[in-house]
C-alpha cells in the first residue's frame, strides 16, 4: 500500500470518527435541551451550557487523540518504506560475489587506524573466503596492525569483527547499515517523501 493511500485511508477514518463524535455531541446537547425545558428555564439553560462545554472538551480531546493516532500511522508507514530501502541494500550486499564481498569488507577494514589489527571473527560460511583473502586484507597493514587470523563465529551474520588485545571493533554489515541509516535517514526521507 502506498504512503498516499495510507494517508488517505487514515484521514478518511479520522473524518468519519470526528463526524460520529460531533453527531453524538449534538444528540446529547439536544437531549439535554429537551430535558432542560421540562425543568426551570434557568436551571435548564445552565445544564445545557455545562453539558455543551463538557461535550466540546470531550470532542476536542477525541480529535486531538485521532490526530495523534493519524500522525503515528503515517510515521509508521514512512519508517516501513525506509526499512524496505535498507532491506534492499542488505539483500544487494548478500548477492555480491565472494570477491566483491571481500573487497567491500576490505574497504571497511582499511578505514581502521593502521595500528588496529588482530583476529577477524566472521560468519562460518565466510571463514574459508576470509582465510584465502587474508594476504589481500593485510596489503596496507604492518606490524601490530595486521590481521593475524580468521575465526568462525555464528553470531556474525555478515562482515567481520576485529578482536585486538584489548578491543573489539564491529565492521559487520548490520553495524555499517545501522550507521548509514542514522546519518542518511533525513536525506532519504526527503527523497522518498519530499518532506
Amino acid at each position: 500500500m502506498s504512503l498516499e493511500s495510507v494517508k488517505s485511508k487514515v484521514l478518511d477514518e479520522a473524518r468519519a470518527r470526528a463526524d460520529a463524535k460531533l453527531a453524538e455531541a449534538k444528540a446529547e446537547a439536544d437531549r439535554i435541551r429537551a430535558e432542560g425545558k421540562a425543568v426551570d428555564d434557568r436551571a435548564g439553560q445552565e445544564a445545557v451550557r455545562d453539558a455543551t462545554l463538557r461535550l466540546e472538551r470531550e470532542t476536542v480531546r477525541e480529535l486531538e487523540r485521532i490526530g495523534h493516532d493519524n500522525r503515528l500511522q503515517i510515521l509508521s508507514a514512512k519508517n516501513n518504506a525506509i526499512d524496505e530501502v535498507f532491506k534492499r541494500v542488505r539483500d544487494k550486499v548478500a548477492s555480491l560475489s565472494d570477491g566483491e564481498y571481500l573487497e567491500l569488507v576490505g574497504v571497511w577494514l582499511d578505514a581502521l587506524p593502521a595500528e588496529v589489527g588482530g583476529v577477524l571473527r566472521v560468519n562460518p560460511k565466510d571463514e574459508a573466503m576470509f582465510n584465502a583473502g587474508l594476504i589481500t586484507l593485510n596489503r596496507n597493514r604492518s606490524g601490530a596492525g595486521q590481521f593475524t587470523g580468521v575465526v568462525a563465529d555464528a553470531k556474525v551474520a555478515a562482515g567481520a569483527i576485529v578482536d585486538g588485545p584489548d578491543y573489539s571493533i564491529d565492521c559487520t554489515v548490520d553495524r555499517r547499515l545501522g550507521e548509514l541509516r542514522e546519518t542518511a535517514v533525513g536525506d532519504l526521507a526527503r527523497v522518498l517523501f519530499g518532506a
